[in-house]
């Protein structure tokens, strides 16, 4: 028998906040670079569009090495 103490609530948040990943918006998308600009529609997104979580079909998230 454990006696280990129920996991609280933060922690329980915290460990689905971390499986679902970054936010699918244009700031954590790979094919936006740093001046704003997209490499797969070759156009600067308008801004409310930039910041709306999962607006673009082709946001990815490469593996970072």
């Amino acid at each position: 028998m454990s006696t280990r103490p129920p996991e609280p609530e933060f922690l329980i948040q915290w460990r689905e906040w971390m499986r679902a990943g970054p936010p699918k918006c244009c700031h954590t998308c790979d094919h936006f670079n740093q001046s704003g600009h997209c490499l797969a529609f070759d156009m600067t997104p308008p801004e409310d569009f930039a910041s709306t979580v999962d607006a673009c079909e082709k946001w990815i998230m490469e593996i970072p090495f």
